[in-house]
């Protein structure tokens, strides 16, 4: 396998068989992930992704946990739809965490927490108010190595929104921003526009970003349905990837051509690096990128995007 590839792919996949499409039971996704670990891919396979809620149902695959390395999990928070109810959420899901690993000990890590924010549109409440309410809890010493990273729904006025969140994310420090890329219906997909705003903006603020929904295939393509193009992950990290490259200096139209690009002989890997089109980058700089600022998608099936990648003679 080229050294740019293992590198590009590595740990992409957020294994999220619990929501939909697939909104498998509890106990198939967990033996699927379970599956996946100890198969020849196991080095593209990230986190096992599951409701802060639902933690307490996995005591009764706790077995499963004695088995390889360190079962590593990303938690999605309760949120809440104003600033009160989403302090509290969030102060009773480090709570739960917290007695999760306690239970489990060094064989399982929660290192990532996922956190829709709050509407603050026509709120009494501001940005700044919360930061200060929530900064506490970010920077908890009692859950040293988890990372929230801040998803925010997109609002009409939806430049403000990903600027907003992007700001939230960075002023939160260590946090990521997330951004869903698609859905069971056209409606949740977010623009070329807007995902190249957010991969742009993002990276210019040094703020990791990760990825969920609507990424099972490598190349953007139309799907029946739902009636609409969806995006690829090539093209997403690929854009992601390239934005690091200072010297490029690619613009935001620029990173939306990458973004929807459907000519899948325009994305290839080498000996050194990744390319599309005229623009490559080595393989230590994608390492940087994928360790930092690009980290993962969540996806409900791990099979679909590895016999894709297979199928574009990507993968072996």
């Amino acid at each position: 396998m080229l050294p740019s590839v293992r590198a590009f792919l590595s740990g992409i996949i957020d294994y999220a068989g619990l929501f939909p499409p697939a909104k498998l039971p509890l106990d198939q996704a967990i033996r699927n992930y379970a599956e996946y670990r100890a198969g020849s891919d196991a080095w593209m396979l990230g986190r096992f992704v599951v409701p802060v809620a639902r933690l307490a149902e996995l005591e009764a695959h706790a077995g499963l946990f004695q088995q390889g390395a360190p079962w590593v999990f990303s938690a999605l928070g309760q949120g809440g739809d104003t600033l009160a109810e989403f302090v509290a959420g969030l102060d009773a899901d480090l709570d739960a965490i917290t007695a999760f690993q306690e239970r489990h000990g060094e064989r399982v890590v929660v290192d990532v927490i996922e956190l829709r924010l709050p509407r603050w549109e026509k709120q009494t409440w501001t940005f700044w108010d919360l930061a200060e309410a929530t900064g506490s809890f970010v920077t908890s010493p009692f859950l040293p190595g988890l990372t929230p990273v801040f998803e925010r729904p997109l609002s009409p006025d939806w430049r403000s929104s990903i600027l907003s969140a992007i700001n939230f994310a960075d002023q939160m420090r260590p946090t990521g921003f997330k951004l869903r890329c698609g859905g069971l219906e056209a409606s949740a997909i977010p623009s070329p526009e807007q995902v190249a705003l957010a991969i742009y903006y993002a990276i210019d603020c040094g703020v990791p970003l990760k990825f969920t929904a609507g990424l099972h295939h490598p190349i953007r393509h139309f799907n029946s349905g739902v009636q609409a193009k969806m995006h690829g992950f090539l093209n997403v990290f690929g854009a992601a990837v390239l934005a690091r490259v200072r010297a490029f200096r690619l613009a935001e139209d620029q990173l939306r051509e990458i973004i929807e690009d459907e000519d899948a002989a325009h994305f290839a890997f080498d000996e050194t690096g990744f390319r599309w089109k005229q623009y490559h980058v080595p393989t230590d700089t994608i390492v940087t990128a994928r360790r930092w600022f690009v980290l993962s998608f969540g996806s409900c099936s791990f099979d679909e995007p590895r016999d894709d990648l297979r199928a574009m003679g990507i993968l072996s």
